[in-house]
């Protein structure tokens, strides 16, 4: 299930992602104690990161961690706990708590499979993107365990993309079906064409339809032009 909100810019579109996910945060924790939010790297959240990081909220009762991680050294640039730390962990948001899925990549792939899921919270909310080929979280479609992916019970999966550089751990499907609720961020004409092919129905070759069609989650799906 997905709910579309369409914005004229990309400050329009974090602005109001911002203060959902604020308003989200505040209602959750009028009935528990703690909230656990997931986040996505690359490029195009960091906007939305630095913006969210100033929102003066009870932090100090947020979980911070990751929908998906590259296999690398942490102050590699194309780390997502870097780009968290950077990017989030600073202004009002430096009281949150943050759990990446590893401090040493270079234990063996099975030890890192293992401590991700030995240390994994269930998030409340996680925060999606879209690539053009139509994965989501690090749920690539020509990957050798993407099927694994969709079908494991296990929350933090192995993924070796071929159209993508690293190795990398993700939130399987079934872990993101568990998350109360799903936002997710895309911009661009290209990326809504592959959107528009995703809510047609189930396609192994567009991940993202998987969460879109999903019974278990709604998904609110923020789209700037």
């Amino acid at each position: 299930m997905f709910q579309l909100y369409e914005f004229a810019s990309t400050k329009e579109c974090n602005r109001a992602l911002v203060r959902d996910i604020v308003g989200l945060i505040n209602k959750s924790l009028l009935d528990k104690d703690k909230v656990s939010l997931a986040f996505s790297g690359g490029k195009s959240p960091i906007a939305f990161l630095e913006m969210l990081s100033k929102e003066n909220c009870d932090w100090k009762k947020c979980n911070i961690s990751l929908v998906d991680e590259r296999i690398v050294d942490l102050n590699n640039e194309d780390s997502n706990a870097g780009l968290i730390r950077t990017h989030l962990l600073q202004n009002h948001a430096k009281d949150s708590h943050f759990t990446p899925f590893f401090e040493n990549p270079h234990l063996t792939l099975e030890e890192l499979v293992k401590n991700a899921n030995a240390s994994y919270q269930q998030p409340d909310i996680a925060i999606l993107g879209m690539g053009l080929d139509g994965h989501t979280a690090s749920l690539f479609p020509e990957a050798d365990e993407f099927q694994m992916a969709l079908e494991s019970p296990y929350n933090i999966v192995l993924i070796n993309p071929k159209n993508a550089p690293y190795k990398r751990l993700s939130m399987s499907l079934s872990a993101l079906k568990k998350c109360k609720k799903l936002f997710l961020c895309i911009a661009t004409q290209e990326k809504f064409l592959v959107f528009n092919k995703a809510i047609k129905g189930l396609n192994p070759q567009i991940p993202i339809s998987y969460i879109l069609h999903s019974r278990e989650v709604m998904c609110d799906v923020y789209f700037s032009k």
